[in-house]
């Protein structure tokens, strides 16, 4: 094999794939990233076998190959080299690297041994825009479950339905979800769940591209392939049977209010810090009169009140909630003004947008 790139677009696809390289599996070339030719460009692959990368770059190709090499000191590697041009060339299982002021050669392990990453070009089920993809996923996935005691809740269920796409996320003390059209006519139903871990992943890849791409997703039997611009995401799907989340969902609230989303965000961010003892338990109050107050204290260290003034629609109302499940909603939403609705002490929160009636996120309440 030898090739010449750009270490510019070289650095970029390893960004790409780098992160999802596994550090800590049983064998050592998972933790390389393989490095081959194909139709005249070069592709570059990662796996910790939930998860596999494809990415493909323009180059001079004067060979075919194939190698792995491990996949931190190569990135390190070439991160620190000059923008200039890069040849790769391979001796054996040494891939040997030059650039115009430097040389270095990087012991690799045999192409031979890397696990296949599955191709998955049938079953396409929904076209949809980069931009749509990510703010979906930014939006639902961050309220999944962390441990994978049950496996669901750490994933975002997944619906396509027509032009109509929905992702949503519980951990069953909150629930998110984002409903997105798709002009594609190419879409099926299908129902399905993917690990929220890898579905943030996705978004940050497609958070490299300046373009608002379009990306193609096929699905097999236990896989699914998000394929755009060069690259392949393909990652394992979840077995089970998503919660029935809608039966929770309030039909209408008793008291609604419009604020200022950055105001709620500092208010509660500084009532979270006089929570810490009262596990994060913070209190929201609407009145009438146009204002939201937001409340908090421990025995131990005092007691904190904040008052925004706000647009308050039907009666006077309070209720607890976690102080970490309202910043995470508030961090993940670009509007500058939210809608906090509620109904008592006893009834879940609602979170949503004005302008976006395709999002929803509903908190459920804390006992004093």
């Amino acid at each position: 094999m030898k090739v010449t790139l750009l270490k510019e677009n070289l650095s970029k696809g390893l960004n790409i794939i780098s992160r999802i390289v596994s550090t800590r599996g049983s064998l050592e070339v998972l933790g390389n990233i393989l490095i081959k030719t194909e139709k005249g460009r070069v592709c570059l692959s990662a796996t910790n076998l939930e998860v596999g990368i494809n990415y493909r770059l323009g180059a001079k190709v004067d060979s075919e190959g194939a190698i792995t090499v491990p996949a931190r000191l190569f990135s390190e590697f070439i991160n620190s080299l000059p923008n200039e041009k890069i040849t790769l060339e391979l001796n054996g299982d040494t891939l040997i690297s030059k650039s115009e002021n430097y040389e270095s050669n990087i012991k690799g392990i045999s192409a031979d041994e890397f696990p296949l990453i599955p191709e998955i070009k049938t079953g396409k089920v929904m076209d949809i825009k980069s931009s749509d993809l990510r703010k979906a996923i930014l939006l639902a996935a961050f309220a999944a479950a962390i441990d994978d005691s049950r496996p669901v809740l750490a994933g975002v269920y997944l619906k396509v339905d027509g032009s109509k796409v929905t992702l949503a996320a519980t951990d069953s003390y909150r629930l998110a979800e984002k409903v997105v059209n798709v002009k594609s006519g190419k879409t099926k139903k299908e129902e399905l769940i993917l690990p929220a871990k890898t579905l943030l992943e996705l978004a940050r890849i497609l958070g490299e591209f300046k373009e608002d791409l379009n990306v193609g997703v096929y699905l097999s039997d236990n896989q699914i392939l998000f394929e755009t611009d060069g690259l392949d995401f393909i990652s394992r799907l979840i077995e089970g049977q998503f919660p029935n989340y809608r039966q929770i969902i309030p039909e209408s609230s008793d008291t609604k209010t419009i604020v200022p989303k950055e105001e709620l965000l500092t208010a509660v961010k500084i009532a979270s810090l006089f929570a810490r003892e009262n596990a994060n338990n913070i209190k929201v109050s609407m009145k009438s009169k146009g204002v939201l107050e937001v409340d908090s204290g421990g025995s131990q260290v005092g007691q904190n009140k904040a008052k925004i003034k706000a647009h308050v629609e039907g009666k006077d109302g309070e209720a607890s909630f976690n102080g970490k499940y309202i910043i995470d909603v508030l961090n993940n939403l670009s509007a500058k003004e939210v809608s906090f609705e509620i109904s008592g002490k006893l009834n879940p929160g609602i979170i949503r947008t004005p302008n976006d009636k395709g999002y929803i996120y509903i908190i459920m309440p804390l006992r004093n």
